[in-house]
């Protein structure tokens, strides 16, 4: 059997344990205007689960805001130029190149294998 069903059912038969155990457990929810009297916890926990996805669902659609490559929007049109004062940067300087991998032994140019 897969292991992610496997581990549904583990969870699913925790949370049944633990609604069975609580169903007798009240508790009272009050909000602003209204209160809410007998309400099992489970609802209440389950509830405010619920109201949590939601909020994080909502706050997942905002839009992306995208970063401006560089160059862009700078410049003139399409030619690349920068700003006054803004100077291009240094280009990296290139690593020395290594001869023979580590641990290799150089071939002597003239002789072949």
């Amino acid at each position: 059997m897969p292991w992610k069903l496997l581990a549904f059912i583990a969870v699913m038969a925790v949370v049944l344990v633990f609604v069975g155990f609580n169903l007798d457990n009240r508790c009272d929810v009050s909000l602003v205007f209204f209160n809410f009297t007998g309400v099992p916890v489970v609802l209440t926990i389950l509830g405010s689960f619920v109201l949590g996805l939601l909020a994080a669902f909502f706050l997942t659609l905002r839009p992306v805001k995208r970063t401006a490559r560089v160059g862009a929007d700078r410049g003139s049109a399409g030619t690349g130029a920068l700003p006054a004062g803004d100077a291009a940067p240094a280009p990296e300087p290139a690593a020395p190149a290594d001869p023979a991998p580590s641990g290799a032994r150089a071939r002597k140019p003239g002789k072949r294998r």
